[in-house]
């Protein structure tokens, strides 16, 4: 059990190519990186629900279009 944890490696944050340990980070500036952190998983989290509301736009679209193109071939059938 030692053995692994030997083997795991702290957590660090690169800034201007300087990795610090977040341990030995500040309690103020730990918040900030769990901030970052949360708001990043925000932000990928919209931007897979804009790419879903886009698919459904796109999709119901088609359906209109193929709906309107279908009554239109309706009435051409039957005169009106």
């Amino acid at each position: 059990m030692a053995e692994e944890s030997a083997q795991l490696e702290e957590a660090t944050i690169t800034v201007d190519d300087v990795s610090y340990p977040i341990s030995s980070l500040a309690p103020t500036t730990r918040e900030l990186l769990q901030l970052h952190q949360e708001a990043q998983a925000a932000m990928l989290a919209a931007r897979r629900q804009a790419t879903i509301q886009e698919i459904s736009v796109k999709a119901l679209s088609d359906m209109i279009a193929a709906s309107v193109k279908e009554g239109e071939a309706s009435d051409v059938e039957t005169g009106s």
